[in-house]
């Protein structure tokens, strides 16, 4: 008999709204250590004497309550994203943190967490094609999809080359135009690719002619970094912008699966807030007239927050309640909780993930799905705010997750210290000091089967945080940091300074901030990262900010989000992989808000 398990993969999933807010039985207020006693898996130990450069004041934290005072689970007020003062790195710091502390708040109004109420709305598959947006209400368990995209700033599928290096592939058809210039700059058009056996590769024009010193004319963003596939006799041939042949051993998707030592694969799903979605539907409505609002970039000043509420209030929407926060999407990650020793460590959800035919090690096929409780362990938080229409990306982990890298921070001497690589067992890595990390074992297709990579099975693999916060050893991520050690104790104070306030108990003293990114001024986003690219759209912040639980595989001195969120444009579209797929709110939607009202 076959064998079906509950395990899958989604990154875009719907869920239902039961966000459980567990006790906790620990009395340690300590940062460096879990809120629970049966925690099976090692957790960071934060440096407690880290010179304090970001921090925030005692009768500051009390104002983000909505109490006025900190208070263990309470709720707590988001920041104001319309008047964000950017000054220099700890304001956004600050804003991530604040953040990260709303849309996980308990509380009576919400009956969960904000992230789990009708503020936000899951972002799920059309049946009719695309994407929409399902709005939190009891009872909705809609199907989670089994498929995990990783696509470039130019949507094209990434892969990854034998020496880790990450490029675009645009996959050309029999017959499918192409125009190539050749050595004299002459605009010709591709007729045929032709490839002899053990021989070289010869583009030809429409009059038969091989093209000398051929360059491959597209409009892409980053072409240097596009690979152009091309049918032969002789089987697909893999070509660079000037017709080269490479042998980039292309064979590896990005598009990977993650299996956590509790034996659950990874989850992920993707949110946004009420007036991102508001946004989306005004700007895609044709009666909509407004010379406030842009459609070119997401909402960062007042008059736009004015002009959606009063959108929202003339469709028969609910009033969002966190106008001020802007447009935001979140991207979570989850384990099933109920193979975890501690799940009430965590916050947790219902959910329907795939179930699949594991019958075999190496191939397991989707056949059916099955609602689980999930437990949360990593969240990216994007958020449009003042002066950065390209958004702020900040990201978490569950303090269990992964083992951190060596890496140096500033102690309150001044004195630079280095912290050694973690050892110990965590949920993503059983042997710390084995020395073989983030190799990908498990690659997904377009039917969402699970694949297991050449010489592996579908099992658990060790995950590294190659760069604890976003930096490498060795490297200037931002202007107002000389240095990843300097870099690092903003991060590392931040989380400390936080931490130390939270009252206790609270679920959310297990999640660490990893780090955030944007770009100077607000510039349209390059791809690139600071001081590689010293020009404004440069990344900057934690340069380097990867969650290991989403970009496991995708840590590199060369990476950061703008990798594949940009295109050296500001558009919607250009920064969100899935903005310019969902559908506009509708009927079914403005019911329920109404339904609401009465």
């Amino acid at each position: 008999m076959k064998k079906k398990v509950i395990v899958g993969i989604s990154l875009i999933a719907a869920v239902t709204l039961i966000w459980l807010g567990a006790c906790n039985s620990s009395n340690s207020n300590k940062t460096t250590e879990s809120v629970g006693q049966n925690t099976p898996y090692s957790s960071i130990k934060l440096p407690q004497d880290a010179m304090a450069t970001c921090t925030v004041s005692k009768d500051t934290f009390n104002t983000w309550f909505k109490s006025g005072a900190a208070t263990e689970n309470g709720a707590v007020t988001p920041p104001n994203s319309v008047t964000f003062g950017h000054q220099n790195n700890c304001d956004f710091y600050q804003w991530s943190e604040r953040m990260f502390l709303w849309i996980t708040s308990s509380s009576q109004e919400y009956a969960g967490t904000v992230m789990a109420s009708p503020v936000f709305y899951n972002v799920v598959s059309d049946p009719a094609g695309g994407l929409m947006l399902e709005k939190h209400t009891p009872g909705i368990i809609p199907p989670a999809t089994s498929s995990v995209e990783k696509n470039g700033p130019n949507r094209l599928p990434v892969f990854r080359d034998k020496k880790g290096r990450l490029f675009e592939v645009m996959v050309h058809k029999a017959g499918e135009k192409v125009l190539v210039k050749n050595k004299a700059g002459k605009l010709l058009e591709l007729s045929n690719v032709e490839k002899a056996a053990n021989g070289p590769v010869l583009l030809k024009d429409k009059t038969g002619n091989k093209i000398e010193q051929p360059s491959i004319v597209t409009k892409l963003v980053h072409p240097e970094n596009v690979l152009h596939a091309f049918p032969t006799s002789n089987g697909t041939v893999i070509l660079d912008i000037n017709g080269n042949e490479v042998d980039a051993g292309i064979d590896q998707a990005t598009s990977n699966a993650l299996i956590a030592q509790n034996n659950s694969l990874v989850y992920y799903i993707t949110m946004v807030n009420d007036m991102y979605a508001y946004y989306l539907t005004a700007i895609n409505d044709p009666n909509f007239k407004n010379d406030s609002i842009s459609s070119k970039q997401f909402p960062t000043t007042a008059p736009e927050r004015t002009c959606l509420v009063n959108y929202a209030k003339s469709h028969g929407y609910l009033v969002p309640t966190d106008s001020n926060a802007l447009a935001m999407e979140l991207k979570t990650s989850w384990v099933i909780a109920d193979s975890l020793a501690n799940p009430e460590d965590y916050f947790l959800m219902d959910a329907m993930i795939p179930t699949y035919d594991a019958s075999s090690n190496t191939f397991w096929k989707p056949v059916g799905q099955q609602k689980a409780k999930l437990a949360l362990v990593g969240i990216h938080i994007v958020g449009s705010v003042a002066g950065h229409p390209e958004m702020i990306w900040a990201t978490f982990e569950h303090q269990s997750n992964t083992p951190n890298a060596a890496y140096q921070y500033i102690n309150s001497k001044g004195q630079v210290q280095t912290v050694a690589a973690d050892a110990g067992s965590w949920l993503f890595n059983s042997n710390a000091a084995g020395g073989s990390y983030n190799v990908p074992y498990i690659n997904v297709d377009s039917a969402s089967n699970l694949i297991a990579t050449t010489g592996n099975t579908i099992a658990s693999s060790n995950t590294q945080r190659l760069f604890p916060f976003g930096t490498a050893i060795g490297t200037v991520p931002n202007q107002q940091d000389t240095s990843a050690s300097a870099s690092n104790t903003e991060l590392i104070s931040i989380n400390n300074s936080i931490m130390s306030m939270i009252p206790g108990k609270d679920l959310r003293k297990n999640y660490l901030f990893i780090g955030a990114v944007w770009t100077f001024g607000g510039a349209a986003p390059t791809g690139s990262i600071y001081p590689v690219d010293s020009t404004s759209g440069g990344a900057i912040g934690t340069s380097v900010l990867a969650n290991s639980t989403m970009e496991t595989y995708f840590q590199s001195t060369s990476f950061t989000c703008f990798t594949c969120h940009s295109n050296n444009s500001l558009q919607p579209g250009a920064l969100s992989h899935v903005f310019s797929k969902i559908k506009p709110l509708n009927k079914m939607l403005k019911k329920i808000d109404q339904d609401q009202k009465k």
